[in-house]
């Protein structure tokens, strides 16, 4: 494996170990610590996706500006800031909804400049000596990169796994640890003498440019929008039902650690076959399947199964969101082209999570006057009916990869 492309790796999977703790940590600092109710659950999870709403674009606009190693671990200093402060104010018992809500929307700020920046090494970690690479490599580049991210969430979520045993402020000390780690895998990624975007245009026109370029093509302008239905739908729903479901079966944080460590198991199940196998020749129509089983399984939890069954159910949504997000991220590197990268990545993201934010929002209000298991079912209905239009439409049906260089 290349040097380049270990080093980014290493920054990928630290940063994504962070998120891990931070997956389990977060809720479960609301359920248990603040005692928060599942409205106010959602305001929270919630909290952390809405700066997407507002800044991502922004990130995507700055990576294509500067160098963007620098920009992301920049992302990850700012990270490193906020958990040192929430550490301080829980050290000094001032936990409570307000802090929590502020240190979301600062953990969301700092992550919208981290995403677009940290995905757009991708195609500068795939090339060879000569500066060349094949769309092949970079389809083999990008599902080593969900390896680590996937690898990274789950060791973050085994160490969140022991919050009762050891205590937040142990957790947190990692976090710190691991993001002061990545920022400097990243930063020496930086490319010497790299020309960056114009400084002619002003922010806003940049991102307008970016919108421009993702609209015009009808696979991204297709993928955007079925990213954002799985955002608002798929991810809003994990965020809120998943861990109410862990505090309803009675098992604690322990419980719910593992539920997300089944779904990072079956991301990390799925990641690998696609590094073994290849993405193939047609990943939209994978895309399409994937969002066909995302609304068999999520109905499947809504009928009830027991504590084992959800934990296997969960194992599969994690593969299926995998293969999902795999295929797709992998179509956005290669059809984007290289001087709009980082900007197209921000909208496909700022589709992605800034749906999400609402989704936890409109999870958590119906979860709160219905059954969390009549949530699932209404969103495995509304992902059928997604499925029928997107496989209507045609476009992503028709991507075609090829071994060209780019």
């Amino acid at each position: 494996m290349p040097h380049r492309l270990q080093k980014f790796l290493l920054g990928y999977s630290g940063t994504s170990l962070a998120t891990g703790l931070q997956v389990i940590l977060l809720p479960w600092i609301a359920l248990t610590v603040v005692d928060l109710p599942a409205l106010q659950l959602g305001w929270v999870q919630a909290s952390v996706l809405l700066p997407n709403l507002v800044f991502l674009l922004f990130g995507g606009a700055l990576a294509d500006r500067r160098d963007p190693a620098t920009v992301s671990a920049l992302a990850c200093i700012g990270l490193v800031l906020c958990h040192t402060t929430l550490l301080l104010v829980y050290l000094l018992s001032m936990i409570s909804l307000p802090i929590l809500m502020l240190y979301g929307i600062c953990l969301g700020i700092c992550s919208a400049f981290l995403q677009p920046a940290r995905d757009n090494l991708v195609q500068r970690s795939a090339r060879q000596g000569g500066g060349q690479t094949s769309e092949r490599r970079v389809q083999k580049t990008v599902t080593w990169m969900m390896l680590a991210q996937y690898g990274g969430q789950a060791v973050g979520m085994l160490l969140a796994s022991r919050f009762e045993h050891w205590g937040l402020q142990a957790l947190l000390l990692v976090q710190i640890g691991v993001l002061l780690l990545a920022a400097t895998a990243l930063i020496s990624l930086r490319a010497s003498g790299a020309s960056r975007m114009t400084k002619e245009k002003i922010t806003h026109s940049l991102i307008l440019d970016g919108l421009s370029q993702a609209w015009r093509h009808p696979v991204l302008r297709e993928l955007t929008a079925l990213m954002a239905f799985n955002g608002f739908v798929h991810i809003g729903v994990f965020l809120v039902v998943l861990p109410l479901l862990a505090e309803d079966y009675g098992r604690g944080a322990g419980y719910y650690a593992t539920l997300q460590l089944a779904f990072v198991a079956g991301t990390v199940i799925a990641t690998v076959t696609m590094l073994r196998r290849g993405q193939g020749a047609e990943p939209g129509r994978g895309i399409l399947m994937c969002l066909l089983y995302s609304a068999a399984l999520l109905i499947a939890i809504s009928l009830g199964p027991t504590k084992f069954g959800l934990i296997l159910l969960c194992l599969c949504w994690g593969a299926v969101a995998a293969a999902s997000a795999g295929l797709g991220r992998g179509i956005v590197q290669l059809l984007a082209p290289a001087e709009y990268r980082s900007r197209i990545i921000s909208i496909y993201q700022f589709a992605l999570f800034g749906s999400a934010a609402l989704g936890a929002l409109a999870a958590g209000v119906l979860s709160e006057y219905a059954a969390p298991l009549t949530t699932l079912l209404w969103a495995g209905i509304l992902s059928l009916f997604a499925f029928a239009l997107v496989a209507l439409s045609g476009a992503l049906r028709r991507v075609k990869i090829t071994d060209s260089e780019v």
